[in-house]
């Protein structure tokens, strides 16, 4: 490496530090950084390996796909070198971003592999390491460590042992209620023997028995509509997806407004749904046993009415990650669950009967292509594209965009959003607004309708320019 390598390289370390995380996409940072990071733990900078992973779990996480996507790569290239050094209370403090790449939907499928390995490789290494140094303590995770030893023995060549004694630790994890690692190890099994059918079907079936005998009868006779909608294999794995939670009377469950975008199955209870108007909390309707609720869930917005319990009650939540590993394994139970939640739910009926709308001043057709920027808090440029306006009112706009990824639908949601719009004078003017919502227009086309609410309301003189 030569001496202006080097100053590139520290130059680029520094704007890291700083919170630059542009300096991700550059491979001439992000190629070099494990071994550099390395020699920063032989030079006793323990503090500087800390502030650098710190950054790229944060830009893990950044709202610009670019560098969640560079940062991430990064932490995983990282996370495995620190591994193999044996770096293992740092390496733990990335354990939980890794663990966020894996299956979630709005990174790439060859992050989620690599996440998955550099979490393996963690905790594995540490059990090993664990147990050499005291061999009386009790490993912090016997699974981890008996697949290791089951793909070590086929690896030798001992294929039928190796799949007989993983299928028997599927069984076992079956039985114990741990379902989602029996199903991932049931898909390993491929990986021993792409031909072992009849231990795939026969695990397949015992996980299949244990999650019906662990789902009551009550549960059943409360959700026996839904029942009609989906398989019992469907229904079950959609109910071992899912958190029990329990409220007491007069707790909030969400609050209008909250960009909440978890799917609300009611077991046992009563929920008030309630809209705040001004000063004004009006009561909508009454939500009680097998009844579900999701505002933001199959469709990107914020909630435009409360939940709260009225009395003791239990709720079966979904999250969307959730949802997107269900639909890889029953494809078409999303569109199954949106048909079912559509002829359930009523609550935009309740409001236009008690006299309220979501968007209080009337809208006006306008149709015309404008320019867009998403900005930062900052009023910095993150994203600039072309769309086309759909309509207009003192408090927002709506227009229409194609996205061809559905994971991004979400990335714009609360999103601050310059709109450039051509007037009836010929001059362009620049309207500021939030994002508070994103829903699907034409499935075909991946065409999408996003509404906006301006940080200030137009007056109805002000909005004249746009009519034409």
């Amino acid at each position: 490496m030569t001496q202006q390598q080097v100053f590139s390289l520290q130059d680029a370390l520094n704007r890291l530090l700083r919170g630059e995380q542009r300096v991700l996409l550059d491979q001439r940072v992000t190629a070099p950084l494990p071994e550099a990071i390395v020699r920063l733990f032989a030079n006793q900078k323990r503090a500087v390996v800390e502030k650098l992973f710190d950054q790229l779990q944060l830009g893990s996480r950044s709202k610009d796909k670019e560098i969640r996507e560079a940062a991430s790569a990064c932490l995983i290239a990282n996370a495995s070198r620190l591994a193999q050094v044996q770096q293992w209370e740092i390496l733990g403090k990335t354990v939980p971003a890794l663990q966020n790449i894996i299956g979630n939907p709005v990174y790439p499928e060859q992050l989620h592999a690599s996440a998955a390995k550099a979490v393996q490789m963690a905790q594995t290494r540490q059990i090993v390491l664990e147990k050499s140094e005291n061999p009386t303590q009790k490993p912090k995770d016997l699974l981890s460590l008996r697949e290791e030893q089951i793909f070590q023995l086929a690896a030798k060549g001992n294929r039928d042992e190796a799949k007989k004694q993983l299928f028997d630790l599927v069984v076992a994890c079956a039985r114990k209620k741990d379902f989602f690692n029996a199903e991932r190890l049931r898909e390993r099994i491929y990986e021993i023997d792409p031909l072992a059918l009849m231990e795939i079907i026969q695990s397949g079936d015992i996980i299949e028995e244990e999650k019906s005998g662990s789902i009551t009868k009550d549960h059943l006779a409360v959700w026996a509509k839904l029942l009609t909608v989906l398989s019992t294999e469907e229904f079950n794995s959609l109910y071992h997806e899912m958190e029990i939670r329990s409220y007491r009377p007069e707790e909030t469950i969400v609050t209008q407004g909250a960009q909440n975008d978890e799917l609300f199955f009611i077991n046992h209870g009563s929920v008030m749904a309630s809209y705040t108007d001004g000063e004004k909390k009006l009561f909508l309707k009454d939500l009680g046993n097998g009844e579900i609720i999701g505002e933001n869930f199959f469709n990107a917005s914020v909630w435009t009415l409360s939940l709260t319990a009225q009395q003791q009650t239990s709720i079966s939540v979904l999250k969307r990650e959730y949802l997107t590993r269900l639909e890889q394994r029953f494809p078409g139970i999303e569109s199954k669950l949106i048909d079912y939640y559509n002829r359930c739910s009523d609550f935009y009926a309740a409001m236009k009967k008690k006299g309220l709308d979501r968007r209080v001043h009337e809208r006006f057709k306008v149709e015309l292509k404008i320019q867009l920027q998403i900005v930062d808090d900052k009023d910095r440029i993150l994203s600039s594209f072309k769309g086309e306006l759909t309509d207009i009112s003192q408090g927002g706009l709506s227009f229409f965009i194609r996205i061809t990824k559905k994971a991004n639908i979400r990335l714009l949601l609360n999103r601050s959003i310059k709109a450039c719009i051509p007037t009836s004078g010929g001059k362009d003017m620049v309207l500021r607004g939030t994002v508070t919502g994103v829903q699907i227009y034409d499935p075909v086309l991946s065409d999408y309708s996003v509404h906006v609410k301006f940080t200030n309301e137009l007056s109805k003189e002000g909005l004249m320019p746009f009519l034409g």
